[in-house]
This record gives C-alpha cells, sequence and structure tokens, in this order.
C-alpha cells in the first residue's frame, strides 16, 4: 500500500470486536505494514491479574468481587461493558503512557468498548476501529477455524448479538468528539480489510 502520510507518534489505536472477527490477524498485519507501530498486550494480563486478585478477595474476605470473566466465557455486549469499566483506568494508564512515549500503539481485545472509553479519551490521535460481521452464517465460518471445543453453534448467538450490539452503539459516538469506525469485513479479505484501514489512516494523517 502507497503511503503519503505519516503516522502520529502519539497515535493508539484501539480495535475492537468480538472473537473471529479477525483483530489480532488485522493488528500484526498492520505491524508488518506500518514498522512504527508497537502492539501492547499488557491488558490481557491485567484481565488475568485482576481474575486472580477477584478470586483471592471472594475466598479469603468473603467479599463479592467485581466479575472479571474468563477467556472460556463468551460475553454479551452488557458483560463485555463490565468489564471493560472494571479494566478502564488501566487501559487509560496504558494510552497515556504510550502516548506520552510518543509510540504509535495498537490495542486490540474484545474487553475494548469504544461507548466506555471514548469520553475518557478525547485526544486527537486515538482512534477507535470496530471489525464487525453483517450475518451469523459469516461469524460461524469464521469461528469453525478456531477450537472446536471451545466455538460451538452453542455459542453463535451470543457472539453474534454481542458483535450487533458493539456495531449499533458506534452509531452513538460523534465523529466531532472521537474517530470511531466501524469495518465491515464480512466479505473482506486481509488485504482489503486493511486496504479499508490504510484509507482511513491516510484521510485522518
Amino acid at each position: 500500500m502507497k503511503r503519503n502520510f505519516n503516522l502520529p507518534k502519539d497515535l493508539v489505536l484501539l480495535i475492537s470486536g468480538v472473537p473471529g472477527v479477525g483483530k489480532t490477524t488485522i493488528s500484526y498485519e498492520l505491524l508488518k505494514r506500518y514498522e512504527e507501530f508497537r502492539i501492547v498486550e499488557e491488558t490481557d494480563i491485567i484481565r488475568e491479574i485482576l481474575r486472580g486478585y477477584n478470586t483471592y478477595i471472594g475466598s479469603e474476605y468473603k467479599l463479592e468481587p467485581d466479575n472479571i470473566y474468563p477467556h472460556d466465557i463468551f460475553l454479551s455486549y452488557d458483560m463485555a461493558k463490565q468489564q471493560c469499566q472494571i479494566m478502564k483506568e488501566s487501559i487509560l494508564n496504558i494510552i497515556n503512557r504510550q502516548k506520552r512515549k510518543k509510540i504509535p500503539t495498537i490495542i486490540n481485545g474484545v474487553h475494548i468498548i469504544p461507548e466506555e472509553l471514548y469520553l475518557c479519551t478525547p485526544h486527537s490521535n486515538v482512534l477507535f476501529i470496530n471489525l464487525y460481521i453483517d450475518s451469523m452464517e459469516a461469524l460461524w465460518k469464521r469461528l469453525q477455524h478456531r477450537s472446536p471445543e471451545k466455538y460451538t453453534t452453542a455459542c453463535l448467538p451470543i457472539l453474534y448479538q454481542t458483535n450487533c450490539d458493539l456495531n449499533n452503539s458506534l452509531q452513538f459516538i460523534s465523529r466531532n468528539f472521537c474517530k470511531a469506525y466501524s469495518v465491515n469485513v464480512t466479505n473482506l479479505t486481509i488485504e482489503e480489510t486493511l486496504s479499508v484501514i490504510h484509507e482511513i489512516l491516510c484521510a485522518l494523517y
């Protein structure tokens, strides 16, 4: 892809979407094409630490902890929002750290919920890109390439509904306040998806 722009040094790209839409694949393909980018995986570590902490609080002090769901639980949109709320301060700290260091950064995950984060990130160079699928059949086709023990037809309705709710939520985010885009990847190849994101970056920067 031909480039006639430079990525801002304090750019943070947050990629959201349900399992199967290609968040990790697209993140690492972007890394190959834009050498400035780095990928931050710390949010998964934070998630596991919080789960361990909550388990300890519950067992030692018999308190009702905030719920950080394990990786084998499929989240409704409300559950994903709750998880993002719990992790929000840690995610924002990572965003602000990377911006201070002026390292263009990609953060992706099921816990990245633009509706929960955008009001806290009114920075000029924070960009949200949501990847979504427009049919249950297309999502199932993608999930079949993943672990068959984990991804069965039973999980499909909740994942597809979360996918739809996440996509719909972006309609209420003003582009004047926050850079947030949804990319329908249903019929796109990896290269075509990267091309769409490239056009977004080109238009912005």
